[in-house]
């Protein structure tokens, strides 16, 4: 969570809304899980987010769990209910938010991680006719095909496909040791629109291939905005403008880029 946004948004957004509330960021090992999570249960919080490598291991010590939350088979934000710890998960909801309105029939899914499960239960909710998943990785992908029943390609055989939206749940393209890669290395894009879920650069290497070819692109800030707008809600019952937050978000990105 070093590099996560969301205590920048949320402390934004408390002062914004003149809420004396504070969010922490706390980074723990998995052997603190358990001592962790008890503490959760009897100190003041409104909730918890969660972020890798927790968010799977930490549904055994949830009282409820939401339908989404199960089927997606990750958890990203804990809530108090009557006395209960309830776990749900809001990134399906942030990745479909951008895509809303949109008419889209096929679907590339790239990287087969934990972001990969959201974007893959958003796409089935959205209801495309044709959802492909690859990963390096192929037992990975063949196993989340198999619980999500979208087809897996081979890693070496995407070049191949074609599809409305091109989505990227992989790390490549990550400020950092990833800055210079891209998950697509050819010069063709077969798709009308480019999503990807890095958000740090806001362009990543491969949003402006899709920029260069014309495509329209989308920045995973949009739908870490959107997941978090609705964890604010979770917590607090209240909102913030999602291009207020966006802006912002951006503005303390570049910041963060610009101080290298």
């Amino acid at each position: 969570m070093g590099h996560s946004l969301s205590p920048y948004l949320h402390n934004q957004a408390f002062k914004k809304l003149g809420m004396n509330r504070c969010y922490f960021k706390w980074e723990i090992t998995p052997d603190d899980l358990p001592d962790f999570m008890r503490a959760v249960r009897v100190l003041p919080l409104s909730g918890v987010s969660v972020t890798i490598p927790y968010k799977e291991k930490v549904t055994s010590y949830l009282d409820k769990i939401s339908p989404e939350a199960l089927e997606i088979g990750a958890v990203n934000t804990i809530s108090h209910e009557n006395d209960q710890l309830l776990g749900t998960n809001t990134d399906y909801m942030g990745f479909m938010a951008p895509l809303s309105g949109l008419k889209l029939q096929s679907a590339l899914v790239l990287g087969a991680g934990g972001a990969s499960r959201s974007v893959l239960y958003g796409l089935k909710k959205l209801g495309l006719e044709r959802i492909q998943i690859c990963n390096r990785n192929q037992d990975k992908a063949e196993k989340l095909a198999d619980q999500f029943h979208v087809q897996s390609i081979d890693w070496s055989k995407r070049i191949d496909q074609r599809a409305d939206i091109l989505i990227n749940t992989t790390p490549l393209g990550t400020s950092g040791d990833h800055e210079n890669r891209s998950p697509w290395d050819f010069d063709e894009l077969p798709f009308k629109i480019v999503y990807d879920l890095v958000y740090n650069p806001l362009k990543t290497r491969l949003l402006i291939q899709a920029e260069n070819k014309g495509l329209k692109t989308i920045s995973g800030l949009t739908m870490f905005v959107h997941q978090a707008r609705e964890q604010f809600r979770i917590w607090t019952s209240q909102v913030f403008d999602p291009d207020w937050a966006f802006a912002s978000c951006q503005s303390a990105v570049s910041q963060k880029s610009d101080d290298g």
